[in-house]
């Protein structure tokens, strides 16, 4: 008997990107066996290359359309995109890891293996199309999130941030599988060629389907911090090292995202205006939630986790109207929130290298008199998070409103607009306390060569890209259009 391999969809050239990040997590496991514990920086350099190998696989996808393994994957552009982002994240992670680690006694090889198997999972989620291989990319990334959340073993806060994480993160999965059988049950198939076929105007009425999309909803909204599922976010992000919080607080939201578009917009477009509601809640309780309770916080970690939850909020906005217009402001604002909070978290990392009560907004005092350039890459960071021009973060939050302008979408927009100038406080207070004059001398280390180069690279990019930002406008634009 022979078994047609072809007629089974076997290309493994469309998850080429992935299978080598799985392979360089597989050979970091083998040299962490036999690296002395006192060059574990290399494991670092070996994941950047092994990431580089993976960047480069990725580029040829673009422009692609091919379907693979049964039409549980695809190999399109907007896997490639998010490959790109995810993987540049990832690098930039790790160059910025070593220093960090073995500051806080934490320099373990396990800890790029965690990272490439995060990293993986959300790549594979990027190119799902099949609800049982988003199931797998979620689950993939988050055991290896939860384990990273608790990374810091000693530390009681970073292993209630795990346990937290992993009770309130198995729950959120419970829903999503519910979710996910009633969607069956209501189609017949898994993959989503297949349901976007089932799903016509008529299934406006199917209550199965309906209450198995909004099962799903809660899932992803819990992955991507959105309101009301935001509950584990600031504590995990409070307790978790700052590194891993670094990581996890852009790629996570950037996979998710990426998932909910193939969903939602190449999915289920003929019911629309029974996801529209729902969605455009979860996007209104965002902003005001995130918004609001930012003010309060005096912890920049907490901040700018509910910053976070209030950028979930921006994001889900391009998702309503429904339209590639509206994708390609949501991928455009992706991009932008990825560079510019990874490098906001990153000064945290920098400045919390030797522990993590830096963390407290009032050490952050006089910042500017005592590192210059740690305080003037945050300031850019800072005011692109508020949307200020010339930074990338105005053209994102400009981007997403005039799709909501287009489609005519009222609420959500002043909402969204009001919700931005609030935000202005918080994200200023953070200026305004480094500018301040320090309480007295305080003893800093020496940031890294390789963090001041990722600082300042994220930097440079955050202004360029608010300068130019037809750059990434146009990838985006490519990306978004979904189509099965």
């Amino acid at each position: 008997m022979t078994i047609n391999l072809s007629g089974l969809g076997i290309d493994y050239g469309a998850i080429l990107p992935e299978l080598i990040v799985v392979g360089t997590a597989i050979v970091v496991l083998f040299l962490d066996l036999v690296v002395p514990a006192d060059r574990r920086g290399w494991l670092a350099g070996v994941t950047v290359v092994g990431l580089l190998a993976a960047l480069a696989a990725s580029f040829p996808l673009w422009g692609q359309d091919r379907a693979a393994f049964g039409d549980t994957v695809i190999a399109d552009s907007l896997a490639a995109f998010f490959n790109v982002l995810l993987i540049a994240i990832t690098i930039l992670t790790a160059l910025i890891s070593p220093r960090f680690l073995r500051a806080l006694d934490l320099d373990y090889g396990e800890y790029y293996i965690l990272l490439l198997g995060a990293t993986a999972g959300m790549m594979l989620l990027a190119a799902a199309t099949s609800l049982m291989t988003i199931f797998l990319g979620i689950e993939l990334l988050s055991v290896c999130l939860y384990v990273l959340s608790g990374f810091a073993r000693t530390a009681l806060r970073s292993q209630e941030a795990a346990l937290k994480y992993l009770l309130l993160g198995g729950f959120a999965t419970g829903f999503l599988l519910y979710g996910m059988a009633l969607i069956y049950g209501a189609t017949g198939s898994t993959t989503l060629r297949a349901i976007a076929a089932a799903t016509t105007t008529a299934a406006a009425s199917n209550v199965l389907l309906l209450v198995g999309i909004a099962l799903l909803s809660v899932g992803l909204a819990f992955k991507v911090s959105a309101a009301p599922f935001h509950m584990w976010t600031p504590d995990v992000y409070e307790g978790a090292p700052t590194v891993v919080t670094t990581f996890m607080s852009v790629a996570t939201k950037a996979a998710a995202f990426a998932a909910i578009g193939r969903i939602f917009i190449a999915t289920f477009p003929s019911i629309s205006s029974r996801w529209y509601f729902p969605l455009a809640l979860i996007a209104i309780f965002s902003l005001f939630i995130g918004n609001l309770v930012a003010i309060t916080q005096d912890n920049i970690k907490r901040m700018l986790a509910y910053s976070g939850i209030a950028h979930a909020g921006y994001i889900l906005l391009g998702i309503l109207p429904g339209t590639t217009q509206g994708f390609t402001a949501t991928l455009f604002y992706i991009a932008a929130y990825a560079v510019m909070n990874f490098g906001a978290f990153a000064v945290v990392t920098a400045i919390g290298a030797g522990g993590e009560q830096t963390a407290d907004l009032s050490y952050w005092r006089g910042l500017f008199y005592r590192r210059p350039f740690l305080a003037t890459v945050m300031t850019i960071f800072m005011l692109s998070l508020a949307g200020i021009p010339p930074t990338v973060g105005f053209f994102a939050k400009l981007f997403v409103f005039q799709s909501l302008v287009t489609a005519q979408i009222w609420a959500p927009l002043v909402v969204a607009v009001i919700m931005t100038i609030v935000s202005f406080y918080y994200y200023l207070r953070v200026i305004v306390v480094m500018l301040a004059q320090p309480d007295g001398a305080v003893a800093e280390n020496r940031v890294g060569f390789s963090t001041s180069t990722v600082l300042g690279a994220v930097a440079v990019a955050t202004v360029f890209l608010g300068l130019f930002p037809s750059v990434v406008l146009d990838w985006a634009s490519h990306a978004a259009s979904l189509h099965f």
